[in-house]
């Protein structure tokens, strides 16, 4: 399971006791290190516990997510950057699903909150890719575009289901707590799994283990 799922001991999100601040932006009554990203001024959604114990995939870390969407790091081991296209250095690698869970097709370009990945956790089993299917692409233009999050508009009442907010709606994102970061993937293109594969030995014999390569 990927590096920006959440761990057991981290136990789910949470949204603890939100005020407005004096420039009209949400916060948390007892602010933290971690509740922004750096550079982003959307507030995070917290865990309720620290990481430990087993991965659970059924939700993301959203610090951990940002890290790797953000940075373009690999979103299996979280150390790595994407993998690059030895022939075209400007595609990075993506593992998309095939189908949805409803059985669609998806398609390879569209906003996505899954961050791109390197080329040995590229090749890697996940349970939902191996009922889903694997689509390897490599993509030319993936921009930032919003953010998934729930929303606490003022004056303090009902709070509204996450939802994606694109970053142009400021007054949207001043009462939103994000839990995922979306990029828009534009140009997108299939890429030959044995070119992966290699990519994915040469990054076996020229790096240290890559912390994700061994989990399941």
């Amino acid at each position: 399971m990927p590096y920006i799922a959440l761990t057991e001991g981290e136990g789910g999100l949470a949204t603890p006791d939100i005020m407005a601040g004096t420039d009209g932006w949400i916060r948390y009554r007892t602010p933290q290190l971690w509740d922004h990203y750096p550079y982003f001024d959307v507030l995070l959604a917290r865990t309720k516990g620290a990481p430990s114990g087993r991965i659970d995939g059924s939700k993301l870390s959203p610090y951990r997510q940002f890290h790797c969407m953000d940075r373009l790091l690999c979103q299996g081991c979280g150390t790595q950057p994407a993998a690059r296209n030895p022939d075209h250095p400007g595609e990075v690698l993506w593992v998309q699903a095939e189908r949805r869970m409803n059985g669609e097709p998806t398609s390879a370009t569209g906003r996505t909150d899954m961050p791109p990945s390197c080329a040995r956790c590229a090749l890697r089993r996940c349970p939902v890719l191996t009922a889903l299917g694997r689509r390897l692409v490599w993509v030319r233009q993936a921009e930032l575009y919003g953010v998934y999050a729930d929303l606490f508009p003022p004056p303090k009442g009902h709070v509204v289901p996450e939802q994606l907010v694109p970053f142009h709606e400021k007054r949207v994102l001043s009462c939103a707590v994000a839990t995922r970061l979306v990029r828009d993937v534009e140009q997108a293109r299939p890429a030959s799994r044995n070119v992966v594969a290699e990519l994915a030995a040469r990054q076996a014999s020229s790096c240290r283990p890559c912390p994700g390569a061994g989990r399941a």
